[in-house]
């Protein structure tokens, strides 16, 4: 998974939680606290892809117009700040409704789809056009086995690293239906920290090399 896709696969969770979001509104006041959660679990996911797609972005600064530079940089600070601005709405003792929260998030959630569609068709080919002229100027390099990443999928961990698996059961992962998907996605849709959950595999594996396997 190049830089580029992991960008888009991170959009595809982003956009799956706010599809939740704008059901929960949909369904009207008795989704509350699952907005609540939705949007904690939404505003960490985003600033873990935040972080990811400002390193792209510098770099990739040189090729890249200020303009686009100045118009991430702004997005990257707005929404996070709407994000908790929202948090303090649902926690807030004084008991806001539903109706007075609403219209902060359908601005999120429309603002969020914007900002990622625009990217997908505007910063993302810009960025994939640099990666792959460099790519070809440089010759290739040997890499040797890895740490884990919270790129690798859980297949892959469990390929490596079969001891792992009672940390994926008892989090009631679904080997079968999340054995593609990557650590950090994993560990999101389990209400933990990619990097928590790799401190835990990471724990039972202990130093002893396993060759690695096929996995997806």
């Amino acid at each position: 998974m190049n830089a580029i896709e992991r960008l888009k696969r991170d959009h595809k969770v982003l956009r799956a939680k706010l599809d939740v979001l704008e059901s929960g509104l949909r369904m009207g006041p008795d989704t509350w606290f699952v907005l609540r959660e939705v949007c904690h679990t939404l505003a960490r996911q985003l600033r873990d892809h935040i972080r990811r797609e400002e390193a792209l972005v510098a770099a990739c600064r040189d090729a890249l117009k200020s303009d686009a530079v100045t118009h991430v940089t702004v997005e990257h600070h707005d929404e996070p700040e709407r994000l908790r601005t929202l948090h303090r709405l649902f926690v807030a003792d004084q008991g806001h409704t539903l109706e007075q929260v609403r219209p902060m998030l359908q601005e999120v959630i429309e603002g969020l789809r914007h900002h990622m569609d625009e990217e997908e068709r505007e910063l993302f080919p810009t960025i994939e056009r640099v990666l792959a002229s460099r790519a070809s100027a440089t010759p290739p390099v040997t890499v040797t086995p890895e740490a884990l990443e919270e790129t690798m999928t859980v297949n892959r961990i469990l390929q490596r690293f079969p001891r792992t698996r009672p940390v994926f059961e008892r989090m009631f992962v679904n080997i079968s239906y999340e054995g593609c998907d990557c650590v950090d996605e994993v560990a999101w849709r389990h209400g933990m920290e990619a990097r928590e959950l790799l401190e835990k595999l990471e724990g039972v594996i202990g130093a002893a090399p396993v060759e690695e396997k096929s996995a997806c």
